[in-house]
């Protein structure tokens, strides 16, 4: 599971730039992410437990050393499962943190997580009816193969975070463009007043406003394109990551053609 902590280590990160969902009203997305940091830190310590443990009864092969092995296996697990739940708890908040908008593909994002938590929360309250050792090995492997669904559900959630980002700026600069739109067409309609160089800024700053959105539209296409059996699903959410980056670059010289027109916008009025 060494791959599985490091993923879930960049992805926060990258969120950055429980066993519930909700415990209070004080239940944000900050607290998640502590939640999951701590949860994190405790499986750290029971894998470490469970390595030597399991060390110990693989070397003497006593009923002490396995039951000691068992005990440890099953803390590990529990806390594994725990630390996959906290985690999709924290991108869930950061989700709806990041959109306020809950239109239907989010609504979808919503119910996904929410069933991907109840999946591990019920696997995690299983292991203690494990008879023995290794049917606790096998129930291990069961949350192995299923987090290779939720893995590749997780890309996509994080990049409509992302999104959500572009999306929200994008909208904001589309209602200015409409504002300055109908200025300039309430100035032409009245006369004596140059209004090219405005238009000229209006055209670029829309064209841009479009580029962005061909990106984000390109990225969420690679995100959905992963599937459980790639090999460096990384690198592809890097690429998305980028794209989406470009598209942000877009909105930012839209915002910058935006204060060129709001300054011919005056110096027109």
């Amino acid at each position: 599971m060494k791959r599985l902590l490091v993923f879930f280590f960049i992805s926060t990160l990258l969120l950055f730039h429980s066993s519930t969902l909700i415990r209070s009203q004080n239940f944000d997305f900050k607290t998640a992410y502590n939640d999951y940091l701590s949860t994190y830190n405790q499986y750290r310590t029971a894998h470490e437990e469970y390595t030597t443990a399991s060390q110990a009864y693989l070397s003497y092969q006593t009923l002490t050393s396995k039951n000691e092995a068992f005990s440890k296996t099953l803390k590990m697990l529990s806390l594994r499962d725990e630390v996959v739940m906290t985690y999709l708890a924290a991108i869930r908040l950061k989700l709806a943190e990041t959109t306020k908008i809950t239109n239907y593909e989010q609504n979808v994002f919503y119910l996904k997580l929410d069933n991907e938590i109840n999946w591990y929360s019920e696997h995690r309250d299983s292991l203690p009816s494990a008879g023995n050792l290794e049917d606790l090995l096998d129930t291990s492997t069961e949350a192995q193969q299923k987090y290779r669904e939720t893995e590749v559900f997780i890309y996509p959630v994080l990049g409509a975070i992302l999104g959500g980002k572009e999306t929200n700026l994008r909208d904001k600069i589309n209602r200015n463009l409409e504002t300055i739109k109908s200025k300039l067409a309430e100035i032409k309609q009245k006369g004596g007043k140059n209004t090219t160089v405005a238009e000229r800024w209006l055209l670029e700053a829309e064209n841009r406003l479009t580029r962005s959105s061909q990106k984000q539209i390109s990225a969420q296409k690679t995100l959905s394109q992963i599937r459980a059996y790639d090999s460096d699903k990384e690198r592809t959410y890097s690429q998305a990551q980028l794209t989406l980056g470009e598209s942000h670059q877009y909105l930012k010289e839209a915002n910058s053609n935006l204060r060129e027109l709001i300054t011919e916008v005056k110096n027109a009025d």
